[in-house]
């Protein structure tokens, strides 16, 4: 098992703030912490794309943001014209919900087409799906997760941390490690509130973490994990 310094840590973790009451003032420390700590990334609602990439300028972290976050069941064509509109914006990456109405339904093509057609109008930017693995068993997580690749995404998330998305496992991360066979990323999200559970989780083949606890993490001063 590989050891992890809080500041390799760090690198690796995409500070997380997206609840719908999220102030400027609240952003605006996110963006302090991502500079403090130096993480990976600020994640952010669209909307507050402008003031993260003015703030971020020049620093390396990246700016990232949610689309068709939470529920992903809006227009395809309205997906696609937001990817366009946040990479305008300033956006580095998108974390994307895919229709997992349509995936329930045994709908693989139109479930696949949507994720390609936002791989598409990203033009070769950073697309990162959020699998929301806590809504799915085990068959579906492997069916879900291998169209995904199939339709030309970048990274494969277990889940968005939000609702029944579910909270990362040491099995999950594996399993994506897996299917994603050194061709696209797998990042992490959902219960990782401590140091431990970031390098279980680093161990088990994440490659990036999205959390809100990003500062209690490499500080050690992490709350219980529900990572297992």
């Amino acid at each position: 098992m590989k050891t992890y310094t809080p500041q390799e840590v760090a690198k690796k973790i995409q500070h997380t703030l997206v609840t719908p009451d999220a102030s400027e003032k609240d952003i605006a420390k996110v963006v302090e912490e991502c500079l403090t700590y130096q993480f990976d990334g600020a994640m952010v609602q669209p909307c507050w794309i402008p003031f993260v990439k003015k703030k971020l300028e020049g620093s390396g972290v990246k700016v990232c943001t949610a689309l068709g976050f939470p529920m992903g069941g809006m227009m395809t064509s309205s997906k696609v014209a937001e990817v366009v509109e946040v990479f305008d914006a300033g956006a580095d990456e998108i974390d994307f919900m895919p229709n997992y109405g349509w995936f329930k339904s045994g709908k693989e093509a139109e479930f696949q087409a949507e994720i390609a057609a936002v791989v598409q109008a990203a033009k070769g930017k950073t697309v990162k799906i959020m699998l929301e693995f806590g809504m799915l068993n085990r068959e579906e997580k492997i069916r879900a997760a291998t169209l995904a690749k199939e339709a030309g995404v970048t990274y494969l998330k277990n889940s968005s941390g939000w609702g029944q998305g579910g909270h990362a496992t040491v099995e999950d991360i594996a399993l994506l490690k897996e299917i994603a066979n050194g061709e696209v990323g797998v990042k992490a999200s959902g219960g990782i509130r401590n140091f431990d559970a970031a390098v279980k989780i680093l161990n088990a083949g994440a490659e990036l973490i999205g959390t809100s606890g990003s500062v209690k993490i490499v500080t050690g001063e992490g709350e219980e994990s529900s990572i297992y």
